[in-house]
């Protein structure tokens, strides 16, 4: 995922697992829509009719430790610091597709109020992406600077979704670490959670935008 992609599993720094399962502030009480988890499952990610996605509670974890990198427009290496965060949970989602991955992560806050600030401070680092992409990012292969595209795709209540492509300078997909060739991230503050979900790789799927407003509403469901 851009929050824990695979490649990026062995850079993370001080990551310490304290709990499997739902984290806190993810109980099992059901909430008003009658979900008893905030975990999406695999027929409600992003572009499921593809990707036949399927969730990997096993990979579940929560941590108060630290990332690298965690979402493409966030470029502090401290975000759960920058963000405010007092937990984060994080759970993969497999497919056979190759070159495809999606994640799930829930950013945890000690009140609604800090995770209201934390989803400003996202919408406006995706407000200045490409910018700060296109005048930081060289590609890997050609060694030149790479051009980023942001697109908004849908937003509810305290909910955005965006999708996401880096190109090189000969318009192929761009070889930058940490960033990807092409995604779709999704946002969603309810209470002192923030549950973000993250579809990225190789694939013509991951341009197709349909249907973002229903993975933002099942994800404000989720959260009650």
């Amino acid at each position: 995922m851009r929050a824990l992609r695979s490649s990026r599993a062995a850079k993370f720094a001080a990551v310490t697992a304290v709990a499997l399962g739902l984290a806190a502030g993810a109980t099992g009480t059901a909430n008003a829509a009658g979900h008893t988890s905030p975990w999406l499952t695999g027929r409600q990610m992003p572009q499921a009719g593809s990707f036949h996605w399927q969730a990997e509670p096993k990979t579940r974890y929560t941590t108060t430790g630290e990332f690298q990198w965690l979402f493409t427009c966030g470029y502090n290496k401290r975000p759960a610091h920058e963000l405010g965060t007092s937990s984060i949970s994080v759970e993969q989602f497999g497919t056979r597709t190759r070159g495809v991955q999606g994640s799930q992560v829930l950013f945890h806050f000690s009140s609604a109020a800090k995770a209201k600030t934390a989803l400003t401070r996202i919408e406006a680092d995706y407000a200045h992406c490409v910018g700060l992409i296109d005048h930081g990012a060289v590609d890997y292969d050609l060694h030149k600077p790479v051009h980023a595209r942001v697109d908004r795709t849908a937003w509810i209540q305290q909910g955005v979704s965006y999708r996401l492509e880096i190109r090189n300078a000969a318009g192929r997909p761009g070889n930058v670490p940490d960033l990807p060739t092409d995604a779709q991230e999704f946002f969603v503050q309810r209470g002192n959670t923030i549950s973000f979900v993250n579809i990225e790789g190789t694939n013509a799927h991951l341009d197709v935008t349909k249907g973002s407003l229903n993975v933002l509403e099942a994800m404000a469901a989720r959260l009650g």
